[in-house]
């Protein structure tokens, strides 16, 4: 039998707000999680999700401050839903094994005003074996190539590659874009794969900038590019370890996401709900970084992780993402 509710303002906020709040609360993430993949502005709540997961959560404490039965279960089952697609995710197993390669991407916002030098100091600060670049512009690439960081480096045409730049401390064996059919008339993105010498083993590398879905077109040619990547990913693993970095343009709570890893057979090296913002606003940034979790590094199974964290600010409106992995022995 359900407690009776505190009368006054208690009892006028559970009919006005809570009761009404959770119904739709349940009733929205429930349509997120099973059409986000069928329908473009459906998929595009998923930027939100980690505020939409906060929003759920005040509502498990709004309903029960009404000592509401029904609004405490509803609440909490649409909490429970909204955690779905997070736990969802398949995630790169953890190694307290030393790290074997640490792998950097980041965004470099083709209108970035800063120096090319601030992005330097970060690389010198980290020391990176792999860095993959996305809005690459020739000032950066003139900049990196003169510090002498790196002795290889992947071929550069913004027109054709995205501005995809790839700098490496091993050798390249191989560049190519991936071939895909496209689908819609604007559509020319392709990911760029590497063939990397790791030890006289080959490891490729998928350096990833799809469209962001901002419309329809894009929507579906993001969707697209990712499962003609998942392919050839699948391909390649079973010949070495592989590593897909870049700016996905598509948040871990999207099923586009969570597809692409299963189709591919990799793993996220991020895991969990509350994931740092990795691409946010600039007229927000003075005072927090709002905004998505679309930059990712994801592995083969053979490779463990050892630690995973963002960057510092470089003047993009994008923060580094930064991977220290665990390559297998054989």
């Amino acid at each position: 039998m359900p407690i009776a509710p505190r009368r006054g303002p208690i009892a006028l906020a559970y009919r006005v707000l809570v009761l009404p709040g959770v119904i739709a609360y349940l009733f929205a993430v429930s349509i997120v999680v099973l059409a986000a993949d069928r329908f473009w502005l459906v998929d595009l709540a998923t930027f939100a999700w980690p505020y939409i997961v906060v929003v759920g959560a005040l509502l498990v404490v709004a309903a029960c401050v009404t000592r509401r039965v029904k609004a405490i279960v509803m609440a909490v089952a649409g909490l429970a839903v909204a955690l779905i697609p997070a736990a969802d995710v398949p995630t790169a197993r953890l190694s307290t094994a030393a790290t074997g390669l640490k792998v950097l991407t980041a965004n470099l916002y083709v209108l970035n005003a800063q120096t090319p030098e601030t992005f330097v100091d970060l690389l010198r600060r980290e020391k990176p074996d792999i860095v993959v670049m996305q809005e690459t512009t020739r000032r950066f690439v003139t900049a990196i190539t003169a510090s002498r960081l790196f002795p290889y480096e992947s071929q550069f045409d913004p027109s054709a590659r995205d501005g995809i730049k790839v700098y490496s401390q091993l050798p390249i064996r191989a560049q190519t874009a991936l071939q895909r059919a496209f689908t819609e008339e604007d559509a020319y993105k392709q990911p760029l794969r590497l063939e990397l010498d790791e030890n006289g083993k080959p490891l490729f590398l998928y350096a990833f900038h799809p469209e962001t879905p901002r419309r329809l077109w894009q929507w579906r040619d993001r969707n697209a590019y990712l499962s003609a990547a998942a392919d050839a990913v699948k391909g390649d693993l079973e010949k070495a370890p592989v590593i897909v970095a870049g700016d996905w343009n598509t948040p871990t709570w999207s099923p586009f996401f969570r597809n692409f890893l299963k189709q591919a057979g990799l793993a996220s090296t991020a895991g969990g709900w509350l994931q740092p913002v990795t691409r946010f606003s600039l007229k927000l940034a003075p005072l927090a970084y709002i905004g998505a979790s679309i930059d990712h590094i994801a592995v083969s199974p053979d490779i463990s992780l050892h630690a995973r964290r963002i960057g510092p600010d470089f003047g993009s409106n994008h923060l580094p993402v930064i991977a220290e992995l665990s390559l297998p022995e054989s």
